[in-house]
């Protein structure tokens, strides 16, 4: 993240916040992760990719924090990468991309695909890693499942660039990303 948010922010809020230009959305969701929440009611845990329902909307109540965030410990075997394009350091995604890659005994045991500021939430590429898991890594599945993740996004056009433009960073991202977490889960 950038010097001020790094200083500032925390994780917590910003998933709380619900930014679709948001980073941590992203990367929760390629994560597994999980948000504890608590309210009068109780405490409940909720998905990060079932607590962002829409653009600065989420699943909480309105009496709801969120006090804890749970990442799943990674296997031995894994590696993962976030990938931004943004104007200038500290300014919000034009697109970016969150990839986590677990292997077992050689496959894909698990892939996370989490996409920023292509459609009104931060949205979990679940086709893609579909393509993904039980397979073996290799830059074929990789290319698969990068269009998958490209199809999936529902980009806008604007100042930033058109939403053609913003498919193909997502495409050429995830490919990117998930060669970088391979080389990272090999090591």
């Amino acid at each position: 993240s950038d010097p001020i948010v790094r200083n500032l922010g925390t994780i917590g809020g910003s998933l709380a916040h619900a930014d679709p230009a948001g980073d941590w959305g992203s990367v929760m969701i390629a994560m597994g992760a999980e948000v504890m929440a608590r309210g009068p009611s109780g405490e409940r845990s909720i998905p990060v990719s079932d607590l962002i329902v829409d653009t600065f909307t989420t699943s909480l109540e309105p009496d709801e924090i969120i006090t804890e965030v749970r990442i799943p410990r990674s296997p031995a075997r894994s590696g993962g990468t976030y990938l931004k394009l943004e104007r200038k350091v500290g300014d919000f995604a034009t697109v970016g991309v969150a990839v986590q890659l677990d292997l077992e005994n050689g496959n894909v045991g698990r892939a996370g695909i989490g996409l920023t500021a292509v459609g009104s939430k931060n949205l979990q590429a679940e086709a893609a890693q579909r393509v993904l898991a039980g397979q073996p890594p290799s830059g074929d599945a990789f290319q698969e499942a990068a269009r998958a993740a490209s199809d999936a996004a529902d980009p806008v056009s604007d100042v930033r660039g058109s939403a053609d433009y913003k498919r193909a960073v997502v495409r050429t991202f995830v490919k990117r990303g998930l060669d970088k977490a391979l080389e990272l889960a090999r090591t």
